[in-house]
């Protein structure tokens, strides 16, 4: 049985003690308590440094069992070989959740291999449980709690992040990674089991993102995660995939490596679903996050170029997808907005609609968008439109057609996916005038767009298997 108040400790403490508190701050100086204070994180902070009598105006402790109040977390950033002991004295003070910063354990040499080993022992001992060593700790946005010694861009996103480096506590291009995030590092104690199951039920967390460098129960990892993607999508990047990667992966935390088509098969069977770059991390993130479920594969475009939609049509058949034969109350809607000579179908090109047949633009837009998104043979609506210089964040401008125009509204009636391709040469503004509506995403690419429907229904048809 679970026990939620372990990692409770870990990701919402009241108290933390930093031990081994820096007395340099400012930039450059990687002091955790000066990142925790500047968070904004509201616990109870208690430096620890027998050199010292006070850190940033708070009274210093020299020991951790001279602190005169309860801690549910204690962080140690010391050299490796006092460790064992200050594990001891932290379970010693009735600490029940450590974090270990420093490298040089399993990631190094025989010697860290010794005195993580030991560390381990004496936290079990005492009924302690370790998250690292060689780890940024935790970040959670929600409660403003980092342990990081850099200072980190948290958000609130529904994201929660468990990995084996603080690179993705960083974010990445398109991103910030880290609503709540656990930095397993070495993972000599806490791994991805106790991850999974602390987010598994947490309200704020939507979709969870794995970096994967190796799973030392793979059994009990496949129980756990077949049973949390039933409740929302995980994806895991697994890295060392080749032997080159994995020998340096196995000097950066020490992890177990196996052979990488063993983890394919493990991830198909328990409903993980990976991901293999960080544009792809990017996008299925962002998808999962904003879009609705897609319960089938068929696509309706709306398009102001022919060749749009002839793209667009290629890469839906590269992802399994296909373009939706409408229906023909559909057709007729849509149909009535044209020029006598145009043959409408699916893509919607709807320039002669407004350019030949005199309808405004934006009207012609609207009108195709609910006929596609109330047809049901239409699963995802792909909008493909220009966007021109002259843009100033404001997506009625530097658009052909107000792309947001509409959008919500549309989003919340059919509960479909609506995704955007972009062309032009103020593609950035427009595509933030139409995300602020948080019911559509802007791809960089056609076959981009397509990839991450495509996944949206993989998980649906994994959810809803009988």
């Amino acid at each position: 049985m679970r026990d939620e108040s372990e990692m409770k400790r870990f990701l919402e403490p009241k108290s933390v003690a930093v031990i081994g508190a820096s007395r340099l701050t400012g930039p450059g100086s990687f002091n955790i308590l000066e990142n925790m204070v500047n968070n904004g994180f509201s616990g109870d902070v208690y430096p620890v440094n027998p050199n010292a009598d006070e850190i940033m105006g708070r009274t210093c402790y020299h020991g951790v069992k001279d602190i005169p109040a309860e801690i549910d977390l204690a962080v140690i950033s010391t050299p490796r070989t006092v460790v064992p002991r200050l594990v001891r004295e932290c379970t010693e003070a009735g600490i029940r959740a450590i974090i270990v910063v420093g490298q040089g354990f399993a990631d190094g040499d025989d010697e860290g291999k010794r005195l993580q080993a030991e560390m381990v022992r004496i936290a079990r001992e005492g009924g302690a449980r370790i998250l690292g060593p060689n780890t940024f700790g935790i970040a959670n946005a929600f409660n403003r709690f980092c342990s990081a010694y850099m200072l980190l861009d948290m958000v609130r996103v529904p994201l929660g992040v468990i990995t084996q480096t603080g690179f993705f506590f960083v974010g990445i291009p398109g991103l910030t990674m880290v609503g709540k995030g656990i930095d397993l590092g070495n993972a000599c104690d806490i791994g991805y089991i106790e991850g999974l199951e602390c987010l598994e039920d947490d309200p704020d967390i939507r979709v969870i993102f794995l970096h994967i460098e190796g799973i030392p129960d793979g059994q009990r990892f496949m129980e756990v995660a077949r049973r949390v993607t039933r409740k929302k999508p995980v994806l895991a990047l697994k890295a060392g995939r080749s032997e080159a990667a994995a020998e340096a992966a196995r000097s950066h935390t020490g992890a177990l490596t196996g052979r990488d088509e063993v983890y394919h098969a493990a991830f198909r069977q328990c409903g993980v679903m990976r991901v293999s770059d960080a544009d792809e991390i990017a996008d299925m993130v962002t998808s999962f996050i904003t879009l609705p479920p897609m319960r089938g594969k068929g696509i309706g475009a709306i398009t102001i170029t022919g060749a749009g939609g002839i793209i667009a049509t290629d890469a839906c058949e590269r992802y399994g997808l296909h373009m939706a034969r409408l229906a023909p109350h559909t057709m007729e809607r849509i149909s009535a907005m044209a020029p006598p000579w145009q043959q409408m179908g699916n893509p919607v090109d709807i320039w002669p609609a407004s350019m030949i047949g005199g309808h405004p633009i934006n009207e012609v837009m609207h009108t195709a968008m609910e006929s596609l998104l109330a047809d049901p043979s239409v699963h995802a609506v792909l909008l493909i439109f220009a966007a021109f210089a002259g843009g100033d964040g404001d997506a009625s401008q530097g658009a052909f057609i107000d792309p947001a125009g509409g959008i919500f509204d549309l989003a919340e009636r059919y509960q479909k996916p609506i995704v955007c391709w972009l062309y032009g040469s103020d593609v950035g503004a427009v595509a933030r005038g139409m995300e602020r509506t948080g019911k559509a995403v802007v791809y960089p690419t056609l076959d981009r767009a397509m990839r991450a429907l495509a996944r949206l229904h993989e998980y649906w048809e994994y959810v809803n298997a009988e």
